[in-house]
C-alpha cells in the first residue's frame, strides 16, 4: 500500500488545492479503500463557490476498492449482501447515525437529518444547516484525512451502511447510488396505501417532472419502470432532455426555452385532457417552479417537493385556497432519506446490462481537473461529471 494519496481539498471560494496525506491503515472496525470513481453532485456545485468552515475533501457519491479491512469491520458496518474481504470494491450510504438519539429512535437509525450525532462524506457538518453537532470533523488536518470521495483514498468509519459491487458493475454506474436513491425516494413520497381517495401514483397516472438534471431523469426513468403511464419532463438543457427521451423512455419532453410558464402548465393541461399531472416531482433548484409544479396539478394530486434545498430565504407568492386547499393537494417536501431506500436504489442500478445508467455522465474529470468541471456545472452541455482514477 501507497504510504501517501493525493486529494482535492477545498481551501475557499471556488479554490482547490492538489494535497498529500499519509494513507491510513484501518481500524479493527473500519475500512480503507482506493477509490475508484466519484461522482459530482449538484451539493458539490452549490459548495464550492462558498467558504469552507476548514479544508475539506468533497465528494459523497463515492465507489472504491477495499485495500485495508479490521478485523471487527463486519460486526460494525452496516452491511447489504455477502461478505467482504480486500479486494471487494464497494459503494456506500453518505450518512452515519448514531442510532441512540431521539431523531434515530422515532425516525429509524440511517435517517438523514434527524440524527444530533451523525456525520456525512464528503460535506462539512457546518454547511449543512441542521445546527447539531458532527461526530466526525470533516477537517483534512485531523486523521485519517480522507473523508471525502474527491480523493484517492477513503476511510470507512463504523456505522457506515456498504453495498458490495457485482463483478459486472462499472464503478461509475455504482456512483449513481446516492441521485437514484434520492428518485426512488421521491416517488416512495408519492406512493400512497392503494385505494386511498387521495391515490395518484398508478399505472394510469401522468407524472410531471420538473427539472432534468441526473435526479428528475432517474425520477422518470423509475416511474416508467413502475408502470406510469405517461411521463412528461420539464427542463432548459436540451442535452438532459435527450437523455429524458432516450434514456427514462419520457412520453413528452419540455423545453423551458420554448414554452413560459402559462404554457408549459397549458401544455401538461392539453396532455392529460384538461386535468392537470396526477403526480408533479418538483426536482428543479428553482423556487418558482414549485407554484409552476402546483399550477400543473390536477385536484388531488400529488406534489413532492425534491429540489429546493438550498434556497433558503427564496419566497414565492404561494395562496393556500388556490394552490392546496382548492386542488385538495397533497405537498410533501423532501430532505429526510435512509438506507433501505438506497437498497431499493441499489437493485435498480443492478439493471445496468439493459439501462445506460453511464450515459447520465457528460464530463470526465481527474482530481487535476476537478476544480475546472465543477465550475462548468451550469454549462448548457453539463449534465453529471464523475472523477475517474484508474
Amino acid at each position: 500500500m501507497k504510504q501517501k494519496g493525493r486529494a482535492a481539498v477545498w481551501t475557499g471560494k471556488s479554490a482547490m488545492e492538489i494535497r498529500e496525506f499519509p494513507v491510513p491503515r484501518a481500524e479493527e472496525d473500519g475500512l480503507v479503500i482506493q477509490v475508484d470513481a466519484a461522482a459530482v453532485c449538484g451539493t458539490d456545485g452549490h459548495l464550492f463557490p462558498q467558504e469552507p468552515p476548514y479544508p475539506a475533501i468533497l465528494g459523497h457519491e463515492v465507489t472504491g476498492t477495499i485495500i485495508d479491512q479490521g478485523k471487527k469491520a463486519h460486526e460494525s458496518l452496516n452491511l447489504y449482501g455477502d461478505h467482504l474481504q480486500v479486494g471487494d470494491r464497494i459503494a456506500l450510504y453518505p450518512w452515519i447515525t448514531c442510532g441512540k438519539c431521539q431523531g434515530c429512535l422515532t425516525y429509524g437509525s440511517g435517517t438523514c437529518t434527524v440524527c444530533d450525532d451523525s456525520f456525512v462524506y464528503g460535506i462539512p457538518y457546518e454547511k449543512l444547516g441542521l445546527n447539531k453537532a458532527g461526530r466526525i470533523s470533516s477537517n483534512v488536518a485531523i486523521a485519517p484525512h480522507f473523508k471525502g470521495g474527491f480523493a484517492e483514498y477513503m476511510y470507512v468509519f463504523p456505522g457506515t451502511y456498504v453495498w458490495k459491487l457485482p463483478q459486472d458493475m462499472p464503478s461509475e454506474v455504482a456512483a449513481l447510488l446516492d441521485p437514484t436513491g434520492v428518485a426512488v425516494r421521491a416517488i416512495e413520497l408519492a406512493v400512497t396505501c392503494p385505494g386511498v381517495v387521495e391515490e395518484a401514483f398508478t399505472t394510469r397516472a401522468t407524472v410531471a417532472v420538473i427539472g432534468a438534471g441526473p435526479v428528475g431523469i432517474l425520477a422518470a426513468l423509475i416511474s416508467k419502470l413502475m408502470g406510469v403511464e405517461q411521463v412528461i419532463v420539464i427542463g432548459g438543457r436540451k442535452q438532459r432532455l435527450t437523455l429524458a427521451k432516450e434514456l427514462a423512455k419520457a412520453d413528452e419532453i419540455i423545453d423551458i426555452h420554448e414554452m413560459d410558464a402559462q404554457s408549459r402548465v397549458d401544455r401538461v393541461k392539453q396532455l392529460t385532457q384538461g386535468k392537470g399531472a396526477d403526480v408533479v416531482l418538483q426536482c428543479a433548484n428553482t423556487p418558482a417552479a414549485f407554484i409552476e409544479g402546483l399550477e400543473m396539478l390536477r385536484r388531488m394530486g400529488t406534489l413532492v417537493e425534491v429540489g429546493n434545498m438550498v434556497n433558503t430565504g427564496t419566497c414565492v407568492p404561494f395562496d393556500p385556497a388556490r394552490h392546496l386547499c382548492g386542488k385538495h393537494a397533497r405537498i410533501l417536501g423532501m430532505s429526510a432519506n435512509n438506507a433501505k431506500t438506497f437498497d431499493k436504489a441499489f437493485s435498480i442500478l443492478k439493471r445496468h446490462q439493459s439501462i445506460d445508467f453511464a450515459r447520465l455522465y457528460s464530463h470526465t474529470a481527474t482530481l487535476d481537473t476537478l476544480a475546472q468541471t465543477i465550475r462548468s456545472i451550469n454549462d448548457r452541455n453539463y449534465s453529471k461529471a464523475v472523477v475517474r482514477f484508474n
